[in-house]
């Protein structure tokens, strides 16, 4: 129909042999690394590099100096981005190419070699690459590491929202509320763990 639209997706492979920054210039973002979408690193990667390129200007006190922090940047940046360019390209071809529909016994679709294939290795993506691809893509801390600041925000969102839902569930179950009534979150959690 003519509401379906073609839309073409474009990646290139990694810049591993020329610099992303030429004199005082530098690219960044899709101008320089483009992916394709499969794993929503485009917009990352660009903020990435923007975070990345902020602190190596940052240290520098002259612009005599600005030349030599780009190409800093660029090596800083080239080793990550190029992996993550590969995934994103290997995410896509898999997808594409090599996966189709499960089988499954319970309805007539995915009878196609793919499907099978897809079946089988369904379990390896799912508990092995999956985990392991995310881990890499997430494990990217310019700042440091983290350490407690997630607990430390749990803890914090806990105390603040904690006397508010809770009177919102009791409302809610003494019919004070149009809310349909429910269990109080926190009651259920500590019933989970008990």
């Amino acid at each position: 129909p003519e509401s379906v639209e073609q839309r073409d997706l474009y990646d290139r492979s990694p810049e591993l042999l020329r610099s992303w920054a030429d004199g005082n210039v530098v690219l960044i973002g899709d101008a320089v690394h483009p992916m394709m979408p499969n794993l929503g690193q485009g917009g990352c990667q660009a903020l990435e590099d923007a975070y990345v390129l902020s602190e190596t200007l940052a240290g520098i006190k002259t612009t005599k100096k600005v030349q030599q922090s780009l190409q800093e940047f660029y090596r800083k940046r080239i080793v990550r981005v190029s992996i993550v360019q590969l995934l994103s390209r290997l995410a896509s071809d898999l997808i594409i190419n090599a996966f189709d529909t499960p089988w499954s016994p319970h309805d007539d679709k995915g009878q196609s070699w793919k499907s099978y294939l897809t079946f089988f290795w369904k379990p390896l993506l799912q508990y092995v690459i999956f985990p392991a691809q995310f881990a890499y893509l997430y494990s990217y801390y310019p700042s440091g590491s983290m350490e407690d600041l997630p607990k430390a925000l749990e803890e914090t969102w806990k105390s603040k929202h904690f006397e508010g839902a809770e009177k919102a569930f009791q409302e809610a179950a003494s019919g004070q509320s149009s809310k349909a009534p429910a269990a109080s979150f926190f009651k259920i959690a500590e019933e989970a763990k008990a």
